[in-house]
C-alpha cells in the first residue's frame, strides 16, 4: 500500500490524498521522521485539515520535539477548542513539560467527554503523582487501559468504506490496533485473512491482536500458520518466541528468537528477548554477549543494561555488575529502575568492599520520592542499615512490612519480617542479599509488546 500511495503522489502531486495516506501508514509503522515531513506538506496544502495537524503534532511528540508539537496543538485548539484529541495531546505534552496541574485539568476534561479513552488514565496518574496526590494517582493507574483517541477523519472513513479486500482490512485493523481497540483489530484482521488466506502478513497481524486480547493459544496458532506460509517471516518468529518464552517453552522460544535475530541482527529488542531466554536456559555467556550488543545498538533502552547487571549479580560478578549499572546511569540518568538497582547494589552487594552507603541512600531517597513503592522504601532501609543507622532502617522496614500486610502482598512477608528483625537488633545491622535475591526484586519491569507486522520492525 505504501508503494502504491508513493506512486500515486508522483503521478498526481497536486492531490493531497496520496501524501495523506502515505503519512498515515508511515506513522502507523513507526517511521515518525518521514511521516512528520509528509504531514507537514499536507498541512501546507490544506491548512484546515485538522486530522493532519493532529497527526503531525503526534509525530513531533514521538520524536521528542515537544515544543514544536505544542505550538501546533495550541494553534489548532484556538480554532477548534472542543477537539478531544487535541486537548488530550496537549495534556500529555503538559505533563511531559512538568506542568502537572494543567495536565490534570486537560486530561480530566477529555475523560469526562470520552470516558472510554482509558489510555489517558496513565499520564493523568503521573500528573497526580507529581502533584503529591498519591490516592488519585493510584485510582487512575488502576483505570489505565489500551484505548486511545484518534481525531474524526472523514478521509480514512471514506477509504475504509471501499470494498477492496485484504489491504483495506489491514489498514482498518492497524488503525484500531494503534488506538488500542484490539477487539476491533481482531475483527478487521480476521476479515483480511478471509480475503486472502495465504497472506502471512494478515495472519501475523491477526496473531498480534489476538495476543493482546488474551487469546494466546489462538495467537500462537496463527503465528505458526504464518511461518508455514513464510518461513522467513521475522516478525512471526519474534512474536512467537516472546509468547513461547512467557509460556516457559524455552527451547522453541530460543529457536524462534534466534531466527528473528538472524533476520534482523541490529534489532536490539530481539537481542534482549533472546538474551533473556538464554539466561533462563543457563547459557549465560551468550546472554551477556547479546545484552552487550543490544546496548551498543540501543543504549537508550534500559532493559539491556538492567538485565545484564542483574545476571552479573546472580553470577557473583559484582564489580562487573556495578560497572554496568554505573555506565547505565551515566547514559540514562533519569531511569528510575537503573537508579534503584544501583542504590540496591551499593547498599547490599555481598562484596562489602564495593558498598557505598552514603551514595546508596542518596539514590534510594531520590527514587522513593519519585515513586513511593514498597521496594523503593525497602532499599532506603537497606542504605540506612549500611550506614549503621539501624533505628531509622527499622522504622522504614516496619512501614514496609505493615503496608505489605495491609495490601495482601504475602509472598515476601517472611523475608521482610526477618530483615526487620535484623535492623531491630541494633549493632551491626548491615543487609546482605539472601539466596535467590538480587537487584531484580523491584518488580518494576514491563513485558515486551508484540509487534503488529513485519513493516513495523526497524
Amino acid at each position: 500500500a505504501l508503494a502504491c500511495y508513493r506512486n500515486a503522489r508522483r503521478l498526481d502531486p497536486r492531490d493531497p490524498r496520496w501524501s495523506y495516506y502515505e503519512g498515515l501508514l508511515l506513522e502507523i509503522g513507526g517511521h515518525l521522521e518521514e511521516a512528520a515531513e509528509i504531514f507537514r506538506s499536507v498541512v501546507a496544502q490544506e491548512p484546515q485539515n485538522l486530522p493532519a495537524r493532529i497527526y503531525l503534532a503526534e509525530c513531533l511528540a514521538g520524536l521528542n520535539r515537544n515544543e514544536e508539537a505544542e505550538v501546533l496543538v495550541r494553534d489548532l485548539l484556538k480554532e477548534v477548542p472542543e477537539s478531544t484529541s487535541g486537548r488530550a495531546l496537549l495534556g500529555e505534552l503538559a505533563q511531559s513539560a512538568g506542568r502537572s496541574q494543567e495536565a490534570v485539568e486537560l486530561l480530566e476534561g477529555v475523560l469526562a467527554d470520552v470516558p472510554e479513552a482509558n489510555r489517558l488514565h496513565y499520564p493523568l496518574a503521573q500528573a497526580y503523582r507529581s502533584l503529591g496526590n498519591v490516592e488519585k494517582a493510584k485510582e487512575h493507574l488502576a483505570l489505565h487501559g489500551p484505548v486511545g483517541l484518534r481525531p474524526p477523519d472523514p478521509r480514512v472513513e471514506a477509504l475504509l468504506d471501499i470494498p477492496q479486500g485484504e489491504r483495506v482490512h489491514l489498514l482498518q485493523g492497524r488503525l484500531a490496533f494503534q488506538a488500542g481497540r484490539y477487539g476491533e483489530a481482531v475483527d478487521a484482521f480476521t476479515d483480511a485473512v478471509a480475503a486472502r488466506p495465504d497472506s502471512a502478513r494478515a495472519r501475523v497481524n491477526l496473531a498480534s491482536a489476538l495476543g493482546l486480547t488474551g487469546a494466546t493459544g489462538e495467537a500462537m496458532k496463527q503465528y505458526r500458520k504464518a511461518l508455514e506460509l513464510d518461513p522467513d517471516n521475522a516478525t512471526a518468529h519474534f512474536n512467537l518466541g516472546v509468547l513461547l518464552s512467557r509460556q516457559g517453552e524455552l527451547e522453541e522460544a530460543l529457536t524462534n528468537l534466534e531466527a528473528a535475530v538472524d533476520a534482523h541482527p541490529a534489532d536490539a529488542g530481539a537481542l534482549v528477548e533472546l538474551a533473556s531466554v538464554e539466561r533462563r536456559l543457563g547459557q549465560v555467556e551468550a546472554a551477556l554477549a547479546h545484552y552487550r550488543k543490544a546496548r551498543g545498538l540501543a543504549p537508550q533502552d534500559e532493559r539491556s543494561w538492567f538485565e545484564a547487571s542483574s545476571l552479573l549479580v546472580d553470577l557473583g560478578r559484582y564489580q562487573e555488575a556495578l560497572s554496568t549499572l554505573e555506565d547505565a546511569v551515566a547514559q540514562l540518568p533519569d531511569q528510575g529502575r537503573l537508579l534503584h538497582g544501583l542504590a540496591r547494589l551499593l547498599a547490599a552487594v555481598p562484596d562489602e568492599s564495593l558498598r557505598d552507603g552514603e551514595r546508596a541512600l542518596e539514590l534510594a531517597t531520590a527514587v522513593f520520592n519519585t515513586r513511593r513503592s514498597l521496594s523503593h522504601a525497602e532499599t532506603v532501609a537497606m542504605a540506612l542499615a549500611e550506614l549503621g543507622r539501624c533505628d531509622e532502617a527499622a522504622t522504614w522496614q516496619r512501614n514496609v512490612v505493615e503496608e505489605a500486610e495491609r495490601s495482601g502482598q504475602t509472598q515476601r512477608l517472611e523475608t521482610l519480617r526477618n530483615t526487620l528483625a535484623l535492623y531491630e537488633q541494633g549493632g551491626t545491622c548491615r543487609y546482605r542479599f539472601p539466596g535467590g535475591s538480587s537487584i531484580s526484586d523491584s518488580g518494576d519491569g514491563a513485558p515486551t509488546p508484540e509487534k503488529p507486522d513485519e513493516e513495523e520492525r526497524s
